[in-house]
Parts: structure tokens; C-alpha cells; sequence
């Protein structure tokens, strides 16, 4: 590749804060009745925000398979993880730094992940990563930005659907979204009604700003929500991939990833897949499915005790 650093950026909250949990509770409490009938499934449940200490095994899994990696960024609400040292590889970037006159607290990844590519000194090539999404083994870039973009779908077909449906998960909505928008477009446009799989995302940051450009409908609404929204879906990780496929810029990939849910009732099994297929898989994601469970919920732990077996050495980011 030309560009030999690749950026990597992050989305990450304390959802201990105090401070955090008082505008959290607030932003919840004023919504009225119409906007509450608007929320997503699992808009505000503890799972949404919970951090189980995915983004420090995150930052080991970074220096353990993607060394040559570009600058980090950890964009967040006025807050700074309390393990985190002090290093010249990573900036923390406040929401206000990348959201234009931001007037109210923001709980929906949807609308916060629009303004990525807005990140100051960002590099062109990055991958933006939710913290619960791990590289599996040694990352190839070229394999991930030369030629064309890599995305993939989830294995599992939705229905075609020809309306965005209140009753069902957000990824689901985001691809009818995208449906909607290309066939009215675009007459060639052949939708895939598959959602795009939890994945590392490779974006090259003035193809974001073209996406933006051309549908900045789509855009403006993402943004108009502090809580996700049925009627206002992701537009980064599933429109994006969909539009830059279309153009030639990527390829949406089928694949089978390893996707684990800690809420699963198989999660014993499932965390010994992932013991198995660790250095072996490009990447898995663990999702926090246990809702409002306690902090000290048995699966909980289950999977921070396994993020530890694999992942035991310290990176140079914690104190």
C-alpha cells in the first residue's frame, strides 16, 4: 500500500460514570410518548452501554495481531478509561471535537459513528471497530484495503421487506433502508436482504465523505436521534459498504463469521469455539446480549475470563 499506517478508531463509553448515567436517565426521561414508540428494540438497555472490559483486550488484540497499526482513536462522551496510559499512539476525541454544535448527550452509536470520518488528522485508510469486534490472527491490510474494500454478510436471509419495521433488530431495518434508497436511485440496483456481519470495517475516509455528499438525507436523519431509532437507521455499516460495492470501490464478501452472544444459553460452548479458532479466524465478535443483567452475572464474567486466557499480557497502552 502507498499509505503504510492504518488508523484505527473506536467508539467507547463508561457506563459506571455517574455523570454519564444522570444524562443518560435525563435524555431517556424527556422523550414523550410518540418518540418513545420510535425506539429500536434494545435501544436503552445496560448491554447497549455495558463495558465489560472489551476495549482493553481490544487494544492487546491490536498490538498482539496488527502491530504496524496507524494512530488510535477512542472517540467518547467526556470520559478517558481509567487503565488507559498516556501514549502518542492514541487520542481521545470528544464527540464535540467531530459533531458540529452538539447540543444534547448522544446514546446512539448509529448517529455518533456517521461523523467518523470527520476525525481530525485521521488517516485515509482506517478501520473503525466497535470494541466487542476482535482480529482473530495477523491482519493483512492489502488483503483488507488493496483492489477493494472487504465487508461481509451474515449468513442469515431477512424477508423483503418494502417498509422499515418496528418490531424488528436494527441491522435489519438498516438493510431495508439501503434497499429503499438504491431502487430509488439507482434502476440497475439488485439488494442482497442479508445484514452486513459484526466485522472490522475498512473505510477510506474521502470515499465517507463522497457517501455523505450523495446522501445526505440519509445522513441527516441518523443524526436527528439521541436513542436509536427503528424509523432512523444505520447508515456507516450498511449503506456505506452497499454504496461503495455498487461503485466498484468494495466487495461484499458471504462468509460464516464466529459471532457469540454472551446472553446465549450455549455460551460455555461458544467461548470454547473461540479457544479453538483463535490466530486461526480473521476476526469474531462477542456481543453484549445480557441486557440488564447485574455486573457480576455469571456469563458476564464467563466471557471476560475467556478474553483473559487468550489475551493475558498487559498491551503498552494500560497503566
Amino acid at each position: 500500500m502507498k499509505e503504510s499506517k492504518v488508523d484505527i478508531v473506536y467508539l467507547w463509553v463508561n457506563s459506571n460514570d455517574i455523570e454519564w448515567q444522570n444524562k443518560r436517565e435525563k435524555a431517556f426521561n424527556s422523550l414523550n410518548k410518540t418518540q418513545k414508540k420510535n425506539l429500536s428494540l434494545y435501544a436503552n438497555v445496560g448491554g447497549r452501554f455495558r463495558d465489560n472490559g472489551e476495549l482493553q483486550f481490544n487494544l492487546r488484540c491490536i498490538e498482539k495481531f496488527f502491530p504496524n497499526h496507524g494512530q488510535i482513536f477512542i472517540v467518547t462522551d467526556n470520559q478517558r478509561p481509567k487503565w488507559l496510559a498516556q501514549s502518542n499512539k492514541i487520542t481521545i476525541i470528544d464527540h464535540t471535537e467531530i459533531i458540529e454544535d452538539k447540543k444534547n448527550s448522544i446514546f446512539a452509536s448509529s448517529n455518533i459513528e456517521s461523523y467518523v470520518h470527520h476525525i481530525p488528522n485521521l488517516s485515509e485508510n482506517f478501520f473503525y471497530l466497535n470494541d466487542d469486534i476482535f482480529f482473530g490472527m495477523p491482519v493483512n491490510i492489502d488483503w483488507w484495503f488493496e483492489k477493494k474494500l472487504k465487508y461481509f454478510y451474515d449468513y442469515e436471509t431477512h424477508a423483503n421487506y418494502s417498509n422499515l419495521q418496528s418490531d424488528l433488530l436494527s441491522p435489519i431495518n438498516a438493510s431495508i433502508q439501503s434497499k429503499r434508497w438504491f431502487e430509488e436511485n439507482y434502476k440497475n440496483y439488485k439488494h442482497v436482504n442479508k445484514t452486513l456481519a459484526h466485522s472490522p470495517r475498512p473505510y477510506k475516509k474521502s470515499f465517507l465523505f463522497k457517501t455523505e455528499n450523495e446522501a445526505q438525507f440519509l445522513f441527516k436523519k441518523v443524526r436527528s436521534t439521541n436513542f436509536r431509532s427503528w424509523k432512523k437507521p444505520a447508515v456507516l455499516v450498511d449503506f456505506v459498504p452497499r454504496w461503495l460495492e455498487f461503485h466498484g470501490y468494495a466487495e461484499i464478501i458471504e462468509s460464516n463469521p464466529l459471532y457469540i452472544e454472551s446472553g446465549s444459553n450455549n455460551i460455555k460452548e461458544e467461548l470454547d469455539l473461540l479457544t479453538e479458532k483463535f490466530t486461526k479466524i480473521p476476526f469474531f465478535c462477542i456481543n453484549d446480549t445480557c441486557d440488564d443483567a447485574e455486573e457480576d452475572d455469571d456469563r458476564l464474567l464467563s466471557v471476560k475470563h475467556k478474553l483473559h486466557e487468550l489475551l493475558p499480557k498487559k498491551s503498552s497502552f494500560e497503566i
